[in-house]
């Protein structure tokens, strides 16, 4: 008796370290998780990307925000506390205890959503990997592979280490840097094109559409809707959404966070205005940012203007570690491997551990050779975040809301919501952007739009024509 009971605590313990790694147990105050959310939603695509739009189109591009923060108002509304009261480790374990009448008890389920958030993510965190290599690349004249090695190898460091709660302490350390680094680079530059005024004018003189419609608003809305929807159900952020302490504590880490956003929004489209107006001709807008900071600000402000965009960079990447080393060891391997009928070891088990360990190293290793062929996952950074984003928002928006929110919706229907939602944001994509091949005004409908329409109503066809599902955790009234 005394045996089985040691064995009990030792099972016990080993979860607890699971879930420590991942969800740091679960006692993430509002303060850190503001810190949290913003780092992780703010990356390079932020920093590198979205200064580069600015400095292309001018401030047309900052009216993205909006549609993000209704995001995250839909998210604090109907998602995320919800989420956090089903009290769950990932996205993947959510849907499979949701939508479990596959047969297998949710394991096809999970497997078919760990797979493909492991997939997007290995891709993103690329993308991570080749905005940080620029800007090294840039400022330091290290190959880019230096670079990217050199971030990789510092982000698994203390992931490894650390998990989840090293993760979200550091965030809260890059946060501070980053808001500091965008002011003191805001400051000086327009101290440097003569205040705003004269930055006003100056652009304008240089391109009136600078201060206009530089983006069609057809365009913005894609970015705003792909950035928005995605952020809602971002498989990164909820797990940040698990780690807090209570769904009143994730309600207050979103308005928290939506305001350190709204600085960031504001600096970082002025200094793609002043970019524009001191280097009207650079070779690619992606590098407006590292040029101010090597040419413009000086030591000083440049110099934090640089740590505020590896901090953007290493944040991202250590939140997207977490996640795609969960899909793979957590929800992959003990949550479909190990859990097979008749098989009853416990899911914190050593072997569960070595795997995360692992998966994790995995996670980071595998996008550098992604990163070193930039020219496989595309071109301008924050062009490659919002395809990332279309691709999240069209697999698991109306799965996990619907999910969340309808009795009707079944495990067939679903399963449909994810599978023709992916497929319908990668088959519009190709279809409009890259072949051309749709006429106006359908043309216009961007992918994450047609992802999530198709997903909704594949949800709903496949929910009607299937069985229910009995179990409904996380249930908007639990």
């Amino acid at each position: 008796m005394s045996e089985r009971r040691d064995r009990r605590a030792d099972a016990s313990q080993r979860r607890s370290a699971v879930e420590e790694f991942f969800v740091a147990d679960r006692d993430v105050n509002w303060v850190l998780g503001s810190a949290s959310l913003t780092a992780t939603q703010v990356s390079a695509g932020t920093f590198v990307g979205t200064v580069g739009i600015h400095y292309a189109v001018g401030v047309s591009f900052i009216a993205i925000w909006p549609g993000i923060w209704l995001g995250w108002l839909a998210s604090m509304l109907y998602v995320a506390p919800q989420l956090r009261r089903f009290g769950g480790v990932t996205v993947p374990e959510f849907v499979a205890a949701r939508f479990d009448a596959d047969g297998a008890n949710g394991r096809r389920v999970r497997a078919l959503v760990a797979a493909l958030v492991a997939a997007i993510y290995l891709v993103y965190t690329a993308a991570q990997y080749v905005a940080g290599g620029v800007v090294l690349e840039t400022v330091l004249g290290v190959p880019d592979y230096v670079g990217i090695a050199a971030l990789a190898a510092l982000a698994l460091s203390y992931t490894l280490a650390g998990g989840m709660r090293a993760s979200v302490r550091t965030d809260a350390v890059q946060v501070v840097v980053m808001v500091s680094g965008l002011v003191a680079a805001v400051a000086l530059g327009l101290a440097r094109v003569g205040g705003p005024a004269a930055l006003y004018e100056r652009a304008v003189a240089a391109d009136p559409a600078l201060f206009g419609w530089g983006m069609s608003p057809v365009d913005i809305l894609g970015f705003a809707l792909a950035f928005g929807l995605g952020v809602t159900v971002a498989p990164y952020e909820v797990s940040r959404v698990y780690a807090m302490e209570s769904p009143e504590t994730v309600s207050r880490a979103i308005r928290g966070s939506v305001a350190i956003q709204a600085v960031i929004a504001v600096c970082v489209a002025a200094l793609g205005l002043v970019a524009r107006v001191r280097y009207p001709s650079l070779a690619t807008p992606d590098a407006a940012l590292p040029t101010l900071a090597q040419s413009l600000l000086g030591p000083v402000a440049g110099g934090l203007l640089l740590l505020a965009v590896l901090a953007a960079v290493i944040s991202t990447i250590d939140s997207v570690l977490l996640v795609s080393s969960s899909a793979l060891a957590y929800d992959l391997y003990a949550g479909v491997v190990r859990s097979g009928e008749g098989n009853d070891r416990d899911a914190g088990g050593a072997d569960v551990l070595a795997a995360v360990r692992l998966s994790t190293v995995v996670a980071a290793v595998v996008p550098v050779a992604l990163a070193l062929r930039p020219g496989l996952i595309g071109g301008l950074v924050q062009v490659i975040v919002a395809l990332y984003s279309a691709l999240v928002a069209g697999a698991l928006f109306a799965p996990v809301v619907l999910g969340l929110h309808w009795d009707g919706a079944t495990t067939g229907g679903g399963v449909a919501g994810v599978v023709v939602g992916c497929a319908a944001v990668v088959g519009w994509h190709v279809l409009t952007a890259v072949a051309g091949a749709v006429a106006p005004p359908l043309s216009l409908v961007p992918p994450v739009a047609a992802g999530v329409a198709a997903s909704a109503l594949a949800v709903v066809v496949g929910s009607s024509v299937s069985l229910p599902t009995e179990a409904r955790p996380g249930d908007s009234d639990a």
